[in-house]
């Protein structure tokens, strides 16, 4: 699997943005690619890994009272898989359900051996969506770096369907953030090491009195925040000394990126809208344990969910690259958001 993760890895470092390169050089980037696209690699043409996510979705109980179904039996199509392009150039595509649901299947374009051009991103999404057709995929996403330029050019040519943002990856080294002037509120706001149970129920009563803010992202649960307490990152907020909600940061490194992932940050109703989100990552990246030169505090966001980019801006964090929804003509593309892709 050496070779495979070192193609994986070459093909995706040529679609990572510039602020990477700025951040990290060539082979520690590689490096952490690689660890990254492992489970991809393990995953491709596995056919057993295949029949074993076909047989999880076939069962899917609640798919079938729906009466939703997905009756692809070949199991190497449910696993992931590279198709060639007419030019010889390759990617490596699996078949996803966004938010689990089965009626909103998707290409994941995870690599590609051709550059990073509008055509290029428009040439893989038809390819993809053709090669796994059986699954009548509304739409692919690519991960890009140049976010902004990739949809805009994409949108543009003639053999494109709907293109829109999924999410955008921000990031920001903790060491630059942690050297940035601090915003007013950031004497108002204390964190302290929180119990998952007592975190989770906090969490859960947060989620429940704001229904909307699953729009965009859906409660950290109680084994995912346990994660994060085992990294020493997860943190009761509190604004001027009152218990005000929860912000957690497990280790995690994708997309290139090393560091601690914004895995929940939450205020409660009577702290909302006073400014606090800014002071609570300042906060926590002060007392993220042992960042090194390259840590970065990072997060994915739906580009409606404009408060929670506004915070991120604000700590010096930036859009470093991201995930277009690209459909080609003839095809629906992605309806409106949900949660987060499996």
């Amino acid at each position: 699997m050496g070779q495979l993760l070192d193609d994986l890895a070459a093909a995706r470092a040529a679609w990572t943005g510039p602020q990477l390169t700025d951040w990290y050089a060539e082979e520690v980037l590689i490096d952490q690619l690689r660890t990254a696209l492992e489970p991809d690699a393990e995953r491709l043409e596995n056919s057993e890994f295949g029949a074993e996510v076909r047989d999880l979705v076939q069962a899917d109980e609640s798919a079938s009272a729906e009466d939703v179904h997905v009756d692809v039996e070949d199991p190497l199509l449910w696993a992931d898989r590279r198709i060639t392009h007419d030019d010889g150039g390759w990617s490596v595509i699996g078949i996803r359900f966004r938010g689990r649901d089965l009626t909103c299947p998707f290409v994941d374009v995870i690599a590609s051996t051709l550059s990073p051009t509008p055509q290029n991103v428009l040439t893989i999404a038809a390819d993809a969506v053709e090669d796994l057709a059986a699954f009548r995929p509304l739409t692919a996403r690519v991960t890009v770096g140049e976010l902004e330029w990739l949809r805009t050019g994409i949108d543009e040519l003639p053999g494109s369907g709907p293109v829109s943002v999924d999410h955008h990856v921000v990031a920001g080294l903790v060491r630059d953030i942690n050297h940035r002037t601090r915003v007013a509120s950031h004497r108002r706001i204390s964190l302290e090491q929180m119990d998952v149970t007592l975190a989770a129920a906090t969490v859960e009563e947060i989620y429940a009195a704001h229904p909307d803010s699953g729009r965009w992202a859906t409660a950290a649960s109680a084994e995912e925040l346990a994660e994060a307490a085992e990294d020493g990152a997860l943190f009761e907020i509190f604004a001027n000394s009152e218990p005000a909600g929860v912000v957690s940061a497990p280790r995690d490194d994708d997309f290139g990126l090393t560091g601690h992932m914004v895995q929940e940050i939450c205020l409660d109703e009577q702290h909302r809208g006073r400014g606090y989100g800014p002071a609570v990552l300042q906060r926590l990246c002060e007392v993220l344990p042992t960042p090194g030169p390259g840590t970065v505090l990072w997060g994915t966001i739906h580009p409606e969910n404009q408060p929670s980019l506004r915070n991120a801006y604000a700590v010096g964090r930036v859009t470093v690259g991201g995930q277009l929804w690209v459909a080609p003509k003839g095809h629906p593309g992605m309806p409106a958001p949900l949660t987060r892709p499996w």
